[in-house]
């Protein structure tokens, strides 16, 4: 039995290659032989890593939570656990996990120690996410991004985007069950559905979740109704009131916990899954209790 680094050289700009280069060393240190696999443009992560599973013992991820995502697809309810090696540009899970983002060499020891959870798996209309899937300002924010400001801007690049998706956003009416109970028809800037406490990256929109609680968190920002210039600057404070930790005082965010969850709008609205774009509405929501073995710092 072996282990595997699965690379994604696209991820993270030229940025994280020094970063890998002292990852790949610490892991001739410790384990002397290794494998790594780099992936090519277009190559489909999820059936390169099932290819994997037969040799491996353990699978190390470098790349961003798409990438992850993907791997984890194949690795959902085996036994072979997953490292993260977080070189992409916001890596929301080694954030949530507490696996470090600076030192590689940590990132490494992380991935060989002998500390580990079993984290649950969402899916969207059958299909995996291990952060959020979500729709609105944000779906329409990830089709706006540019992906050579993307690797050379990071974070920057959505923040940049998300200006001109709300500028010409329009609010979708929507239509939510939480374990069979309607919410309320109301139009919305954002509805996200989440595993984690984290949105985005260090936007802590769940604090309540737990990524092995077996539940889903969903947070609708409402949009009230104003004339069309002055809405959508009405999505701007609440994200001041996320930021700040106050928006489960806000009368227009709504947040709900459960099972599974529906969701339907007047007309499809796109969803982005772990910062890719994925299905539109109508979509159905379910949670896998505790589906992904991965590797997570000491306590």
């Amino acid at each position: 039995m072996s282990v595997f680094l699965l690379s994604n050289p696209s991820s993270g700009g030229n940025s994280s290659n020094s970063w890998l280069e002292t990852a790949r060393r610490r892991m001739g240190e410790r384990l002397g032989r290794w494998t790594e696999v780099v992936l090519r443009p277009g190559e489909d992560v999820t059936m390169l890593t099932r290819a994997l599973l037969p040799e491996a013992w353990l699978i190390f991820v470098a790349g961003g939570d798409g990438t992850v995502r993907a791997a984890a697809k194949a690795l959902h309810g085996t036994d072979t656990p997953l490292a993260i090696l977080p070189t992409g540009t916001i890596n929301v899970l080694a954030r949530e996990l507490g696996v470090s983002l600076f030192d590689p060499i940590a990132a490494v020891d992380t991935g060989l120690g002998k500390e580990e959870r079993w984290i649950d798996i969402g899916l969207c209309n059958n299909e995996p996410f291990l952060l959020v899937c979500s729709g609105g300002v944000d779906s329409a924010t990830v089709r706006q991004v540019n992906e050579n400001l993307k690797s050379t801007m990071g974070a920057t690049a959505y923040a940049l985007a998300a200006v001109g998706a709300l500028a010409t956003f329009t609010p979708p009416k929507v239509r939510v069950t939480v374990d069979g109970v309607a919410l309320p028809e109301t139009d919305v800037f954002l509805v996200a559905v989440s595993n984690l406490a984290l949105y985005g990256g260090d936007l802590r929109l769940f604090p309540d979740a737990q990524p092995d609680d077996g539940l889903l968190d969903i947070a609708l920002f409402t949009a009230p109704a104003l004339p069309g210039p002055l809405r959508n600057t009405a999505f701007l404070p609440q994200l001041a009131d996320t930021a700040r930790g106050r928006h489960h005082q806000s009368p227009n965010i709504w947040t709900y916990q459960g099972k599974h969850i529906t969701l339907e709008a007047d007309k499809p609205l796109p969803l982005q899954r772990d910062g890719d774009l994925g299905e539109s509405t109508p979509a159905t929501f379910t949670i896998t209790p505790r589906a992904l073995r991965i590797k997570t710092p000491a306590l």
